[in-house]
């Protein structure tokens, strides 16, 4: 395991990482925690798993990946998750990214973050007598669907109003008690972000984050037979940030050492180290395990035509490189955003960008299930196909059941039934 500290690091920055809580940490609270329920949950789903030396189930299928966005606000109780998970399966989706983090909260048991204050009516941290991602797994598997956690990586609150009191203590009071206002985003004026409408960010170069985040998600992949772990968010908030101390300490460090480096090679460079650890995580406890993450719909700006940024100068998220260098499966670019959604030229373009830049390595197209027309829907479902995609995300579980597409889908692209790249 990397470890942020090297041997001169201070008694006093060794504290601060204990009392903060890196994997190992992570791993003597999950168990100690946790363990009573471990078997329980395993057992709920055990007789999904193939049996040793068997094929996989629906080995016959074609192959293609037809995932499903469930948000956070597309459930609130058990029930919620088994109509979903039905309609999913009628339809022939064979994949959920199901959100279990939105804003440093947890849509599961955690003994890092706490209980979502959705789940209890508005108090966070309270328990609110069920699980929704081990429910999740347990209905999506007897569905025959894969259930991937879908994690909000970056985010650390929502809103102008700050977290109440909670155990697990929130990440923002946890790391403004340990950090001040280092640990988050500075604009371009070297401010600190602020609580906003929005969410509030956490800063990719420091260290404290990148352990958190790293904690996390070996908790969810650890305690869960889930089918794989898919990040989203997973990027700066923009170009302008962040100019923070310890980036611009850590950026002039580094430049002395490698000439010519620049701030979004740098950054772009922390946001890989957290996908790398996380692959790393998964190589050590669950080999195989796929790791996925939505990305932004634009790479690299070339058309001239895009003003809201690209992903690898504007956010330094290199998506690309993560399929192309083995840390990530796979990538979903949101194909949903309102101007790619509408223009059928800038989807195609994009789409066949994606492919030809990942040489090989997995995309699927991210489809809006927004359109007031299915013929539209099912169209983009066909231009991906043609592209050589390995498959679909569509978004979301909401806009499919607002527009009632579960038929149209099921009776015309999705009429075959397909498995996923790496079946259970």
């Amino acid at each position: 395991m990397d470890h942020p500290f090297d041997a001169s690091s201070s008694l006093a920055e060794q504290e601060l990482w204990a009392a903060l809580g890196g994997l190992e940490a992570s791993r003597s609270r999950a168990a100690g925690e946790m363990a009573e329920a471990a078997p329980a949950r395993r057992a709920a789903t055990q007789a999904a798993q193939p049996e040793p030396g068997q094929p996989f189930r629906n080995s016959h299928l074609p192959v293609e990946i037809r995932a499903l966005w469930v948000t956070r606000w597309d459930f609130s109780t058990a029930d919620d998750i088994r109509r979903l998970a039905d309609k999913a399966a009628a339809a022939h989706f064979n994949t959920l990214y199901f959100q279990v983090r939105g804003h440093a909260d947890a849509y599961y048991a955690s003994a890092l973050e706490p209980w979502a204050a959705r789940l209890s009516g508005g108090a966070l941290g309270q328990n609110p007598g069920w699980d929704p991602l081990a429910t999740a797994v347990e209905v999506a598997h007897s569905r025959d669907l894969e259930l991937h956690a879908w994690l909000n990586v970056y985010p650390a609150w929502l809103g102008v109003t700050p977290p109440t009191p909670a155990d697990p203590e929130p990440m923002l009071t946890r790391f403004n008690r340990l950090f001040g206002d280092q640990w988050v985003v500075w604009d371009r004026n070297q401010q600190p972000m602020q609580l906003n409408e929005q969410y509030l960010w956490a800063n990719p170069g420091h260290w404290g984050v990148l352990e958190h985040i790293a904690a996390v998600g070996y908790d969810v992949m650890s305690r869960y037979l889930i089918d794989g772990l898919h990040l989203d968010n997973v990027r700066y908030p923009g170009w302008e940030y962040s100019r923070d101390p310890i980036t611009l300490d850590r950026l002039a460090q580094a430049q002395a050492l490698e000439p010519g480096l620049d701030r979004k090679e740098w950054q772009r460079r922390q946001v890989n180290k957290l996908v790398g650890r996380l692959h790393s995580a998964i190589q050590r406890v669950k080999p195989g395990l796929p790791l996925s993450a939505a990305v932004w719909p634009v790479y690299l700006e070339t058309w001239e035509w895009w003003s809201a940024g690209d992903g690898y100068d504007g956010f330094s998220q290199d998506s690309v490189g993560w399929v192309g260098n083995g840390i990530a499966d796979l990538i979903c670019p949101m194909f949903y955003l309102a101007s790619i959604a509408a223009d059928d030229a800038q989807y195609q373009a994009l789409l066949d960008d994606f492919v030809a830049r990942a040489g090989g390595g997995h995309v699927a197209a991210g489809i809006t299930a927004a359109y007031d027309d299915f013929a539209q829907l099912a169209r983009r479902i066909d231009l991906a196909r043609a592209a050589g995609t390995a498959g679909q995300a569509i978004f979301s579980y909401g806009q499919m059941e607002q527009r009632d597409y579960w038929d149209d889908l099921a009776n015309g692209p999705y009429a075959t039934p397909a498995r996923p790249l790496l079946p259970r």
